[in-house]
C-alpha cells in the first residue's frame, strides 16, 4: 500500500514542461477591514438592540446590588431599634464611610478569614469568593459537557442574535490558564478596590460594578466588530478580563502611586504607568493588531479600563451607586418590603 501511493504520487509530479505553462499562482494579500467587507460576505451586526439592552441590564444589575444593601442598612437599624427613613440610613452611612479606615487587604486577608472558624467573612470576601466559584463552577460544566450549545451559552458571538449573552460570556473562559489568571487578579484587586473611598468595603456594590462592567465591556467587544475589526464577527469573546480591567482602572486610579508587577516578569511598575501602558497595547491591538498569534479582546480589556478611570473620575459612587439605593429604598417602601 506504501509503495503504490508512493509511486502514484510521483507519476502525478509535474514535468519540466508542465511547471513553465503553469499560470502563476494568485499573490497573497491582506485586506483591510473595509476591503474585506467589499469583496466577502460578512454578516451584519446590530448595534442599537445589543447596546439598549447592555444598559438596561446595568441598570436592572445596579438596583438589585442596591436593593440588596439597602435592605440589609435597614436590618441593621431594625435591630438597634432605630428609626427607618433614608435620611437616617444616608446619614449613618456617610458617617460610617469618614470614621472608616480603608486598609488595603489582600487575597492572603481572604483566605485566612476561610480558614480561620472564629473570623467572620465581610461582604467583599463573600462577593469575591462567590464570584470565583461561579466562574469556577461554569468552567467544569462546560468541560463536563462539552458541546456546541453549552459553549455558546457563555460566549458572545456579535453575529448572533442573543443579548444576553453580553452578560453570560463574562462567566465562560477558553481554558484552564485563562481562568486561573482572571481569577488571580480578581482575588488580588479585588479586596484592595473595595476598600476604596469609591466602594468604602461594600461587597453589593463592587458586586454591581463588576458585573455591569462586564457586560459593557461585552459591548465594546461588540461594536468593535463594526468598526474596525469587520473580520472579527464570528469569533467569540468570552471571558472576564473586562470586568477585571475595570477593576484595574479603579486600581490605577485610587492608588496611582502603588506598585503592580507582571507574572513572570520580575519588578514592578506604579499603577498609573501601568495604566498608560496597558492602554497604549491595547489600543494598539484594537487598530493594527499583534498578529494571528496573539489574539486578545483587546476591545473589551480597553473598555474596562475606560470604565474603571471614568468611574472614579466622575465620583459615580455619589452619582449613581447612591441614586440607586436611595430608588431601591422608595420603591421598596412602596410595597412594603422596608
Amino acid at each position: 500500500m506504501f509503495r503504490s501511493r508512493f509511486f502514484r504520487s510521483v507519476l502525478r509530479r509535474p514535468n519540466a514542461h508542465q511547471k513553465a505553462n503553469r499560470s502563476p499562482a494568485p499573490a497573497k494579500r491582506s485586506y483591510t477591514s473595509q476591503e474585506f467587507e467589499r469583496h466577502f460576505t460578512v454578516p451584519s451586526v446590530r448595534i442599537l438592540t445589543p447596546t439598549l439592552w447592555a444598559l438596561t441590564a446595568t441598570g436592572v444589575i445596579y438596583l438589585s446590588c442596591a436593593a440588596y444593601e439597602v435592605r440589609q442598612d435597614v436590618a441593621a437599624r431594625k435591630r438597634s431599634h432605630d428609626s427607618v427613613s433614608w435620611l437616617n440610613i444616608d446619614a449613618s452611612l456617610q458617617q460610617g464611610d469618614r470614621q472608616r479606615v480603608v486598609a488595603r487587604m489582600t487575597g492572603s486577608d481572604i483566605l485566612n478569614r476561610i480558614y480561620n472558624p472564629s473570623a467572620k467573612l465581610t461582604s467583599v470576601d463573600t462577593a469575591i469568593i462567590g464570584a470565583v466559584a461561579l466562574n469556577a463552577s461554569i468552567y467544569v460544566l462546560v468541560s463536563v459537557y462539552p458541546s456546541a450549545s453549552t459553549f455558546l451559552l457563555f460566549s458572545h458571538i456579535p453575529a448572533n442574535t442573543r443579548n444576553f449573552t453580553l452578560f453570560t460570556s463574562m462567566f465562560g473562559h477558553a481554558g484552564l490558564a485563562h481562568l486561573c489568571f482572571n481569577m488571580y487578579a480578581l482575588v488580588n484587586f479585588g479586596p484592595v478596590v473595595a476598600a476604596s473611598p469609591s466602594f468604602t468595603s461594600s461587597g453589593a456594590h463592587l458586586t454591581a460594578f463588576y458585573l455591569s462592567s462586564g457586560v459593557l465591556a461585552s459591548l465594546a467587544h461588540h461594536l468593535n466588530t463594526v468598526w474596525p475589526n469587520v473580520a472579527s464577527r464570528t469569533n467569540p469573546g468570552l471571558g472576564a478580563s473586562g470586568a477585571i480591567m475595570a477593576m484595574l482602572g479603579v486600581f490605577a486610579s485610587e492608588y496611582p502611586d502603588a506598585g503592580i508587577g507582571i507574572i513572570l516578569l520580575p519588578g514592578s511598575l506604579p499603577a498609573h504607568q501601568a495604566l498608560l501602558g496597558l492602554v497604549a497595547f491595547e489600543t494598539w491591538g484594537v487598530f493594527i493588531g499583534y498578529g494571528k498569534y496573539l489574539r486578545f479582546g483587546h476591545a473589551a480589556h480597553l473598555g474596562g479600563l475606560g470604565i474603571g478611570v471614568a468611574y472614579v473620575f466622575f465620583d459615580m459612587k455619589n452619582r449613581l451607586w447612591q441614586p440607586a439605593k436611595r430608588l431601591a429604598f422608595r420603591g421598596m417602601r412602596m410595597v412594603g418590603m422596608v
